[in-house]
């Protein structure tokens, strides 16, 4: 709460709406009144299915910034005409009798206060209409609250049309929809940007708990639909996610102490200019991308390589470079001024040949699970890293076995390569002590392995 209730849009819910409000209820109105002034974070409220977001959260937060900034403006737009006109405006006017508000004007879509505040919705994909909200007298005395409800179909043109208001108060507020998009990322990668709230069935003592075990058992836990409706999470075709928004999310939250004392394993990605080069470490548990660079001079690249080795005290038996494409070159050259490091060709077989098409599979699907299970400590890792990890896809071949989408059909879907992403997994799943993906001769210079011989096939081979 903040000093002066009247400053509290919980409070106000409570004492003038009569709502009695759940912990995750008033948080996510609590946020909303902490503002987005000098660079605050918005808030971002995904809520399952029936949790009363629309008329305890978003209807009681304008509500509250109408009668708290009588001359301000609030803008409501959302991906559904449907969601603002029959559930948005009804929530809405159900308040229209409270004394508060006898001065006030109620249309289908539009609240009018007696002294010029107006809150209205539309809902567009023409970014035009979602800017120019800019206060005429003050902050303090017309400011804006800008409400997008039904985020999760909400084009990014429009949140970036947004991000050119001037405004005092913001709110984000969806259900779960497909991983992608302005709120998906605000729940996930950009989740450090935003005052995040999420709400589950659990959360809400109003969802009948019958209910709850009865889709469980129609759709089974593990169904998008279920984790949709009752878990809210964004699910759609995270079925053949290799790691998940949601499961990196819940990892970052739950990541273990650093610990360096195993062996350290460091994984090159090579590029030839219009990708990135990728130096990724792990020593022992903790795993950091240490640099990743665009460098159209390869002899630039690979003199940039050299020094990052050097700073961070690698031997060459410790590193793994990516030998195919262009990463044969850096390699060759590498190998001339004396860093002989361990090739890596993806499209050899795997150590799992039953359940693996080749190796790189395997070293993805093996890094994402030990990230899963809480076995890696990644730091903090950019929003740019964190998509790249969770937007690999699994496919079946023809015989049954696991393999990742290939590159081409990322690049034919818009999505970029995902250089940084293999530099990560490849020093997870290169090492011996946390997988067992490799054994740990292949990381002793002197014994004789795959990796040593030349024989271990890359991340471009599909």
């Amino acid at each position: 709460m903040t000093d002066d209730p009247a400053d509290s849009p919980a409070w106000f819910a409570f004492r003038h709406l009569g709502l009695d409000l759940y912990q995750w209820q008033v948080k996510a109105l609590e946020d909303v009144g902490r503002g987005v002034m000098g660079g605050k974070p918005p808030t971002s409220l995904v809520a399952s299915n029936g949790s009363g977001k629309t008329q305890r959260v978003i209807a009681a937060s304008v509500l509250w910034f109408l009668w708290r900034y009588p001359r301000g403006t609030c803008p409501i737009t959302s991906g559904s005409w449907t969601q603002i006109e029959k559930q948005l405006f009804p929530a809405l006017q159900s308040f229209r009798g409270n004394p508060l508000f006898r001065k006030w004007t109620f249309n289908q879509t539009e609240i009018k206060t007696d002294v010029g505040g107006v809150a209205f919705g539309f809902s567009t994909d023409n970014p035009g209409r979602a800017e120019g909200y800019h206060p005429r007298m003050g902050h303090e005395i017309d400011p804006v609250y800008y409400v997008t409800d039904e985020a999760k179909t909400v084009p990014d043109g429009i949140f970036e049309a947004i991000g050119r208001c001037t405004l005092k108060f913001q709110l984000k507020a969806s259900s779960p929809g497909a991983p992608n998009g302005n709120f998906y990322r605000s729940q996930t990668s950009e989740a450090g940007l935003h005052r995040v709230v999420k709400a589950t069935s659990f959360d809400c003592p109003h969802i009948d708990p019958l209910k709850i075990e009865r889709d469980k058992r129609l759709y089974g836990e593990d169904h998008p639909i279920y984790r949709s409706m009752h878990l809210a999470e964004f699910t759609e075709d995270t079925d053949r996610l290799v790691l998940s928004a949601n499961q990196l999310t819940n990892a970052m939250h739950l990541q273990p102490k650093e610990d360096t004392s195993g062996e350290t394993v460091a994984f090159c990605d090579f590029a030839a200019g219009r990708d990135e080069n990728a130096l990724a470490i792990r020593r022992g548990n903790t795993v950091r991308l240490v640099k990743h660079w665009k460098e159209s001079d390869t002899m630039q690249a690979i003199r940039e390589f050299k020094r990052l080795f050097e700073l961070h005290g690698l031997r060459p038996g410790q590193i793994f470079g990516d030998a195919d494409g262009m990463g044969t070159v850096f390699i060759d050259a590498l190998t001339e001024q004396g860093w002989r490091i361990n090739r890596f060709h993806g499209g050899q077989a795997p150590t799992e040949k039953a359940e693996y098409a080749n190796l790189i599979s395997e070293i993805w699907h093996v890094g994402a699970r030990e990230i899963e299970r809480g076995r890696i400590n990644l730091g903090q890792i950019e929003p740019k890293v964190f998509d790249q990890l969770t937007s690999r896809r699994s496919e079946w071949n023809e015989n049954g076995k696991l393999r990742l989408e290939s590159k081409d059909k990322m690049r034919a879907k818009g999505l970029p390569s995902p250089d940084c992403g293999d530099a990560v997994m490849g020093c997870i799943g290169c090492g011996s002590r946390l997988t067992r993906a490799m054994t740990s001769s292949a990381v002793v210079q002197s014994t004789p392995s795959p990796f040593q011989q030349r024989t271990v096939r890359g991340f471009n081979s599909f």
